[in-house]
């Protein structure tokens, strides 16, 4: 049977990934043994505009390597609505992931009030460092489960970074992919919130380049007027 649950607790940090153009949320929570990282990508259209549809949810059971993957309901911008709907198979990877398996002993597991827990500890506000750090963490997990956030997600190696036409913006799925690459995150971070005050974009590869592109496009980047 099915598990309705609303995680109203994502509203604030929704709100500001929209109003900053950051259309991703990254962020872990632990109870207990278990570590839940929740995951949501928005999509962004040819022109780097957010694309109002189908939102989903990615919970990364971190401890036992294993994905819940939901469809968001509700009107998530203005009523603050994010429900879920979690089958049985789903509670039992939060109870294994919890290291409860089928145990009896001890007070019994009531799925919604673990739920609500956690919807009671999500943070408001996400820095964009943050969504670095987990994303890198489980990029492996991310890639294999969420490819259709990220554009041509078998290109992995950074190649450049160029100028978009006038009027565009650089899409949230090519930018996502500097989250993994293992370059501090205060500096992924830096070259994404100039990237996006120039309106430039990153361009990938998948053939392993000669040298590592990064600090060649940082200082490129670094040194654009912002009017360019």
């Amino acid at each position: 049977m099915a598990t309705e649950f609303n995680f109203t607790g994502l509203h604030p940090a929704f709100l500001e990934a929209v109003k900053r153009h950051e259309p991703s949320i990254a962020f872990t929570l632990t109870d207990g043994v278990g570590k839940f990282a929740f995951l949501l990508f928005m999509k962004t259209d040819s022109s780097g505009k957010i694309v109002w549809g189908q939102l989903e949810l990615f919970i990364l059971l971190a401890r036992s390597q294993r994905m819940i993957r939901c469809k968001l309901l509700g009107n998530h911008k203005n009523a603050g609505d994010f429900k879920v709907r979690l089958t049985d198979d789903d509670e039992q990877k939060v109870r294994d992931e919890l290291g409860l398996g089928e145990s009896t002993a001890g007070p019994a597991f009531v799925l919604r009030e673990l739920l609500a827990k956690l919807n009671s500890i999500i943070p408001a506000s996400i820095p964009l460092e943050m969504k670095i750090a987990v994303v890198r963490e489980h990029r492996v997990n991310i890639r294999t489960h969420c490819p259709e956030y990220f554009d041509d997600a078998s290109k992995v190696y950074l190649l450049r970074a160029g100028p978009l036409a006038a009027g565009k913006r650089p899409r949230e799925e090519t930018l996502r992919k500097l989250y993994m690459l293992d370059v501090p995150r205060e500096d992924i971070a830096a070259l994404i919130r100039n990237l996006k005050c120039i309106r430039w974009t990153t361009y990938w590869t998948a053939s392993v380049p000669a040298t590592d592109k990064f600090a060649e496009i940082f200082a490129k980047v670094a040194g654009v007027p912002v009017n360019a």
